[in-house]
């Protein structure tokens, strides 16, 4: 039977230190993410769910349990692999946008690529700007970020994710700079570009107006989803 199970995690604890005291962010943690899934994780400041999307995307590493993607177990790579791995499988949408300013936004949506030399300049010049365009920035594609409104350079945030042609995109909050209706057509073009296109999504939020586009709503409380 083939595995429609993309991402999972096993059993994953997370604790820091912080002045001392030992503290649980969330505990034996086991969920899976359908292929193709449109997640958000729901839930209030503080209640752990950057760092569960951190830890999906390998920036993190739980205390214990383990981490699978594509039924590689990411968690017990070592920080070399794991980040390449990170930069060829997994695209990141922030709330702060994260774009380099002294790049336009063609070299902004290419910097992935030359990351990691995966293909060749030309090669990499057409691929963002095919993407550029599937954003509606054609138009801007020399501009530099401080030119762009907050809703354009998200959309370049967007382009930038899924350059490598990701299995998954995580996003964090990635309307929470923008006015409501800017919001509502970045989070469309999220759903068109990943979901829709055979790509998982997972978004961490505490806006409750996502819910009714995904397709499954988990809630962090008390380090457990409910």
């Amino acid at each position: 039977m083939e595995n429609t199970s993309l991402i999972r995690l096993d059993h994953v604890t997370r604790r820091y230190e912080e002045a001392g005291v030992l503290r649980t962010i969330f505990e034996d943690v086991s969920i899976t993410f359908a292929r193709g899934e449109f997640a958000v994780l729901l839930g209030r400041s503080g209640s752990g769910k950057s760092t569960l999307l951190n830890l999906i995307g390998g920036i993190d590493e739980p205390t214990a349990g383990d981490v699978f993607i594509d039924g590689r177990n990411i968690t017990r790579m070592g920080d070399e692999e794991r980040t390449l791995f990170r930069r060829l499988h997994i695209g990141f949408v922030f709330q702060a946008f994260n774009l380099i300013p002294t790049l336009t936004v063609r070299e902004n949506v290419v910097l992935p690529l030359e990351l990691v030399g995966r293909t060749a300049a030309a090669t990499s010049r057409v691929r963002a700007a095919e993407l550029i365009e599937q954003v509606g920035l054609s138009h801007r594609i020399d501009a530099f970020p401080d030119r762009l409104s907050g809703g354009e350079q998200q959309r370049v945030a967007i382009a930038r994710a899924l350059i490598n042609n990701p299995l998954v995109v995580l996003a964090d909050e990635p309307t929470g700079n923008l006015d409501t209706d800017t919001g509502a057509r970045v989070l469309d073009l999220l759903d068109t570009l990943t979901r829709k296109a055979g790509r998982n999504l997972v978004m961490v939020t505490h806006s409750e107006e996502v819910v009714g586009v995904a397709d499954r709503v988990m809630r962090l409380k008390d380090g457990k989803i409910i």
